[in-house]
């Protein structure tokens, strides 16, 4: 339907009247628009309505500008570019609002409105993380604004860790909260567009104390009868099974709690470990005939849960979690660890793993068949077992008709 436009007291600008809506003083709402030329040719652009502030004398002031603009050549030269304009400016200077803000964001702020709640998404071990950043991080940090912290700062962290008796491994560990949350700020955008933070993370480059936990050492074929032969007199048929396995499959504690009976192939002769999200990596493992034995004999136990956990839960749990406690008290009974304080040497359940690519070793077998069995990442974590592997070199030794 054609509109009817009205002309006002101010040269170039006309309206037209909405049929139905009124305006708060009961008149009807007028829409105001604009008409210039720009290079000899006419243009016309709405302005807007009345309701919404406009009149003839703001949309004249408007109209105005843009000539002077056309004329000079330095300004907008339509309605459309100087809208343009305008919302740079708002954009810069939202933008910089933005960043006045970030720059009073604290470390403390960034862990609780982001850290916590992305890691909650994405780390099986949050929880931890959430302790160790209420109880060490953020007293030392938490009071920096983001932007504002150092290497110096991360550094001088470090180092009041180990000043206080931290193992090298629990400074390593806070390193990794501190440098995951720059990464994670870096990547954290404000108004879709803004990082919280940019430049090098401070938590890289740091002086850290050399960590030493690989375990080195593995069971004596007697130690292992000995603790096999304990956990069948503990009448713990699960602690019994579990070292059994461990020593003949070289799986972890957790693996094996979290084995299903869909995962063991006994016609095949093969358990394979899932590949799950997060955790270390999965395979397909051979069984012998004394891993082959204790999953046999679960298989047929009275009670056993035949369709889920080879382990199952106790009254309906979710996970068996009492076996690593039960493994640590067994071998301090047993004398394992007497006198012992280096955390390698100690006998936990991890060094059944350790044990299993040991005996691997000293029976001849290929470094690469032992990486294999094992599932490690890269070989540079298998060769910890390379110098057990029997060689020439040995032999020579062995022969040496040394007179003394």
């Amino acid at each position: 339907m054609a509109v009817k436009w009205i002309t006002t007291a101010y040269p170039g600008v006309r309206y037209y009247e909405h049929g139905t809506r009124r305006t708060r003083n009961g008149q009807p709402d007028k829409y105001f628009a604009i008409r210039y030329y720009v290079n000899g040719r006419r243009k016309e652009e709405g302005i807007g309505w009345a309701s919404e502030g406009w009149g003839a004398e703001k949309a004249h002031k408007v109209l105005s500008r843009l000539k002077e603009g056309i004329r000079t050549g330095k300004g907008p030269q339509s309605l459309a570019e100087q809208r343009r304009q305008a919302e740079a400016v708002r954009s810069a200077e939202e933008e910089q609002r933005a960043r006045e803000r970030l720059a009073d964001m604290t470390m403390e702020t960034f862990f609780r409105d982001c850290y916590i709640p992305r890691a909650r998404r994405e780390k099986r071990s949050w929880k931890t993380d959430e302790q160790r950043i209420a109880k060490a991080v953020n007293p030392a940090l938490g009071h920096y604004p983001l932007r504002a912290v150092r290497r110096e700062h991360v550094q001088a962290f470090v180092d009041s860790l180990v000043d206080g008796g931290a193992a090298p491994a629990t400074v390593k560990q806070y390193m990794g909260i501190v440098r995951r949350a720059f990464n994670m700020a870096a990547e954290t955008l404000i108004d879709g567009s803004i990082p919280l933070f940019t430049g090098q993370n401070p938590a890289k480059s740091l002086r850290l104390p050399a960590v030493h936990n690989s375990r080195e050492r593995y069971l004596q074929k007697d130690e292992a009868a000995r603790l096999i032969e304990a956990a069948g007199r503990l009448r713990s048929p699960d602690l019994h099974d579990a070292i059994i396995l461990s020593l003949n499959t070289g799986l972890r504690l957790g693996e094996l709690m979290r084995l299903r009976w869909v995962d063991v192939d006994m016609g095949g002769a093969i358990v394979t470990v899932p590949d799950e999200d997060k955790r270390k990596p999965g395979g397909k493992v051979p069984l012998n005939e004394a891993a082959l034995s204790v999953f046999r004999a679960r298989k047929g136990a009275v009670g056993a849960d035949a369709g889920g956990r080879v382990f199952p839960p106790v009254a309906g749990g979710a996970v068996r979690n009492n076996l690593s406690e039960m493994f640590r008290k067994l071998a301090d009974e047993l004398g394992l660890n007497a006198g012992i304080t280096d955390k390698r040497h100690k006998i936990v359940f991890h060094s059944l793993r350790h044990t299993f690519a040991s005996w691997l070793a000293l029976a001849g077998t290929d470094i690469y068949r032992i990486k294999t069995l094992m599932r490690h990442r890269n070989i540079s974590m298998t060769m910890r077992y390379a110098h057990l592997i029997p060689d020439a070199t040995r032999d020579a030794v062995h022969k040496l008709n040394s007179p003394v």
